[in-house]
């Protein structure tokens, strides 16, 4: 296949045998300077005076999705069908326009509910063609307004924590955009959130107006000392996201209370031994132990906190009432006795504060069933046979399992300024990309819509339904294994930074890069036999990689939360003995 660009504003796909014309490529605004073809001449990349680069499927000549750079550092891709994605400064550069209404201009921050599609890009170049759920043109796109009015100090009130930081009352006001000719009715509005610093701290969820045009929402939200910054948006009956309403407030330390003090919770969960044998696994224990010990290895010599309180749940502790209890604690302001039978080291969770960092581990095993991901604890509810579960034997298994409905749930109302959640299971991409639709700046469901209000970083072990290995002659599963013996202990992980401090978001990326290389360095110790066998039960190792899949807000915070410190001077390493 041969491709030419032109001064026409047109691409054109040849067959080189033949010297026929395959395809003519329209949509650049102007003269055609450059065209390249992917590696596996899949797609197609056009460079123009537009200042655009397109991508193309040569399959069919259809348009993929444009590349904008706005300038040295912000950029915009975009789908034909409106899908975006880019860099979060690139959303106040920009306005969308409907297509049928030239005069009808709306910031893009607008569309995020159905049309931002984060990692849009390496989607379209793994060969995937992501599609809109709706067309621009059809969205109500009356937004309504939300403005935050003040935010006080209040007064010391009991149930606040003993070491508690102050709180500051906040006060919004929400109102829908009235009727027009076009419209009988105003725009709605409804699922208000609240957000401290970029992490969302309450959700008024449904309808908040309740037949009125105007109404204030008030809430208590616990602060640092200094500047607080505060976000606040809407949605209206259409779910088109309002501009965001801002305020900066300052929070004082009062009453004398004890100095500022900083606690890493780490809550750890590992499932070898399951209620049903069958389900038994080998290494999930040990990935658990030594997730939290490293964990609190590295941060006692950075230093950054001055607690970690590291909590480990293991087989017959690791029960669904015991991981949910676990997190509740962490959210409830004051927490409750222990009930009878409860792990006693659970009392060493309190109440997470927003200058405390919350991690959670889970190895064990997980299932993706329909639109939903399942972590499955050692109470399993299911006895019967591993390779030949029943429709009914499933209802029950998923009954006593631990949905990422309910997971979202029970971090709502997770304080800690720093959120981490590492899933190392089967199919535990799923918690990252269920297609279920559902309101909020993200296409993205599940887990992954809380995670981007809470600034929460999620990694999970496989892709959606994916098997996440383990290897008896690491100990461990791949994604612990890159994380903690090759990332954290052999000091694998790279900085980019000059004084070698890791941080979170990079300690993520090398896991992500560095599973599959391990994966094929496993598969190429395998002889073709015992490869067969494990396809044909439909474990272990299969045809496609295991991919861990990462999500992460791509702002920078302010405090990044570091790892460790790096002794990486070269590339990954390879496989070892």
């Amino acid at each position: 296949m041969l491709a030419s660009g032109s001064s026409d504003k047109t691409i054109k796909l040849w067959d080189v045998a033949t010297g026929s014309e395959l395809h003519t490529l329209t949509g650049h605004s102007s003269e055609v300077n450059s065209v390249t073809f992917s590696p596996d001449g899949k797609t197609l990349a056009s460079g123009s005076d537009d200042a655009k680069t397109k991508l193309w499927n040569t399959t069919d000549g259809q348009e993929l999705a444009s590349l904008i750079a706005l300038d040295e550092t912000d950029w915009v891709v975009v789908t034909p069908d409106g899908l975006f994605d880019g860099s979060p400064n690139a959303w106040s550069k920009m306005i969308w326009r409907a297509p049928q209404n030239t005069r009808d201009f709306v910031p893009v921050e607008a569309y995020f509910n159905d049309f931002y599609y984060p990692g849009l890009l390496a989607d379209i170049y793994a060969s995937m063609r992501p599609q809109a759920l709706t067309k621009i043109e059809d969205k109500d796109r009356r937004q309504p307004q939300v403005e935050i009015l003040s935010a006080e100090p209040i007064v010391w009130f009991e149930d606040r924590p003993e070491n508690g930081h102050p709180y500051l009352h906040v006060t919004l006001e929400v109102t829908e955009a009235p009727a027009d000719k076009e419209h009988k009715q105003g725009s709605g509005a409804r699922d208000v959130r609240l957000f401290r610093d970029g992490t969302l701290v309450k959700i008024w969820h449904g309808d908040v107006l309740g037949g009125r045009s105007s109404v204030k929402l008030e809430t208590d939200v616990p602060v640092l000392p200094g500047e607080n910054h505060f976000t606040a948006y809407a949605f209206n009956h259409d779910n088109i996201k309002s501009s965001d309403g801002t305020l900066t407030a300052k929070g004082d330390q009062t009453n004398g209370q004890t100095p500022f003090v900083r606690t890493a919770y780490v809550l750890t969960v590992g499932v070898n031994q399951y209620a049903n044998a069958q389900f038994n696994l080998k290494f999930a224990v040990a990935d658990a132990q030594d997730f939290g010990q490293e964990w609190q290895h590295q941060q006692e010599s950075l230093k950054q906190f001055q607690h970690v309180e590291v909590v480990s749940l293991t087989d017959a502790e690791a029960t669904k009432a015991n991981i949910m209890l676990a997190i509740k604690r962490l959210v409830d302001l004051k927490s409750e006795p222990l009930p009878a039978g409860a792990p006693k080291q659970l009392e060493r969770l309190k109440y997470a504060e927003p200058q405390d960092a919350v991690v959670i581990y889970f190895a064990g095993h997980g299932t993706a069933q329909g639109q939903r991901f399942y972590l499955i604890p050692h109470d399993l509810g299911y006895m019967g046979g591993r390779e030949a579960v029943t429709k009914e034997g499933l209802q029950v298994l998923l009954a006593h399992s631990i949905s990422d409905l309910e997971l979202e749930q029970a971090f709502e109302g997770l304080q800690g300024g720093q959120q981490v959640f590492v899933i190392d299971a089967c199919n535990s991409g799923q918690a990252l990309e269920t297609e279920e639709k559902r309101r909020g700046p993200m296409n993205s469901k599940g887990l992954a819509q809380l995670a981007y209000e809470k600034g929460m970083y999620i990694l999970t072990a496989a892709q959606g339904f994916q098997v996440a290995n383990e290897a008896p002659r690491f100990g461990h599963g791949y994604l612990t294994y890159a994380l903690i013996k090759e990332g954290l202990k052999r000091g694998a992980a790279p900085a980019e930074s000059q004084d070698g401090m890791v941080s979170l978001r990079e300690w993520f990326n090398y896991a992500t890069e560095r599973v599959p290389l391990i994966y094929q360095e496993e598969k190429a110790r395998m002889s073709e036999d015992k490869l067969a066998r494990l396809r044909g039960l439909g474990i272990g190792m299969v045809d496609d990689a295991q991919r861990p899949r990462v999500f992460y807000r791509r702002e920078v915070e302010r405090q990044p939360l570091i790892v460790t410190k790096s002794t990486a001077q070269t590339a990954p390493p390879q496989s070892h003995p």
